[in-house]
């Protein structure tokens, strides 16, 4: 068979000649040979266009870092969920307050009793004792109050006397035990209205990698600020940092820290039952420990009722 190529009679003789694209191209690079063939470029494109897709839903999944929301929503879930802890109508719980000394022996110890209760008849009280006496300060729908040895006393004098109210002006006599139970019930009160979680990076915390998640309040909820150090594996609170007041940290004032640690699980939730203070040399400073934890037995509402006698001492 003839291999001759012979012209086409039924094109004109000044007409171009058409050369498919991809032969073209062969062509050019035989003569102008480049690093890359374009052809090769054809056959690898759409590999490269779904590598790189792979790669971004990668990063999305496994290597973007965290939002706040998600870190909270993983904390909460590690803590044993929210259902469980909007089940919860009331309850009890001890915290064991320990002072140690430079070498970490105990020099005083309290022991606090409290008590809360969800609803329109419910409130908040703390029963310690120390020194011999035990002193009672509560609030329900009525206001403040408190008794020192089963008499009726003024709640302010006595809570300031106990330590129990900071600095602020606008301090009440419940300020100590309000702050433990927003402690206590961690981190399923963050989720509540105000609240502002943001993902503060990630470290190290006693050779375990965490992750930081910052909680911040809008305007008019709370002034203060939280670090939470969030283990990675466990999704368990292993530290806090406490800023009392968000402004001072634009002059370096060091947080508050505390080293949570014994999580166990409590009617349905999992909590932090050992908090510990340490010194900037190591040693403890003071530590509080949770114990006898019942949110399942019903709180009564006379738990919260004003004392006898005790309404006129309400607003002293």
């Amino acid at each position: 068979m003839s291999t001759e190529l012979r012209p086409d009679p039924t094109r004109p003789e000044d007409a171009p000649v058409k050369v498919p694209r991809r032969v073209g191209h062969e062509i050019k690079d035989l003569v102008h040979p480049i690093v890359l063939r374009r052809t090769m470029l054809w056959r690898v494109g759409p590999a490269v266009v779904a590598l790189a897709v792979v790669g971004v839903i990668a990063w999305a999944a496994f290597l973007r870092p965290p939002t706040g929301e998600a870190l909270l929503a993983d904390a909460v879930e590690a803590a044993g969920g929210m259902a469980p802890w909007h089940a919860v109508d009331g309850g009890t719980f001890t915290r064991v307050h320990t002072v140690f000394d430079e070498d970490e022996q105990p020099v005083r110890v309290v022991t606090e009793r409290h008590a809360f209760r969800y609803g329109d008849d419910g409130g908040i009280v703390m029963e310690t004792s120390a020194g011999g006496d035990v002193a009672r300060i509560g609030r329900d729908n009525s206001g403040y109050w408190a008794t020192l040895n089963g008499e009726p006393v003024a709640p302010g004098p006595l809570a300031q006397e106990m330590d129990m109210m900071c600095e602020s002006d606008l301090c009440t006599p419940t300020c100590s035990m309000e702050l433990a139970f927003y402690r206590f019930s961690m981190p399923f009160k963050l989720t509540d209205p105000g609240v502002v979680p943001t993902y503060g990076g990630s470290a190290t915390l006693a050779g375990r990698p965490v992750s930081l998640l910052n909680i911040g309040f809008e305007e008019g909820v709370g002034g203060d600020r939280w670090t939470l150090y969030v283990d990675d594996e466990t999704k368990l609170i292993r530290k806090i940092d406490y800023y009392e007041n968000a402004d001072l940290e634009a002059v370096d004032t060091p947080p508050t820290e505390i080293y949570w640690s014994d999580h166990r699980p409590e009617d349905g939730l999992v909590l932090s039952h050992r908090q510990t203070y340490y010194r900037s040399n190591g040693t403890k400073l003071e530590e509080y420990v949770i114990q006898d934890v019942d949110l399942v037995s019903p709180v009564s509402k006379a738990v919260f009722e004003h004392p006898t006698g005790n309404l006129a001492l309400a607003a002293q």
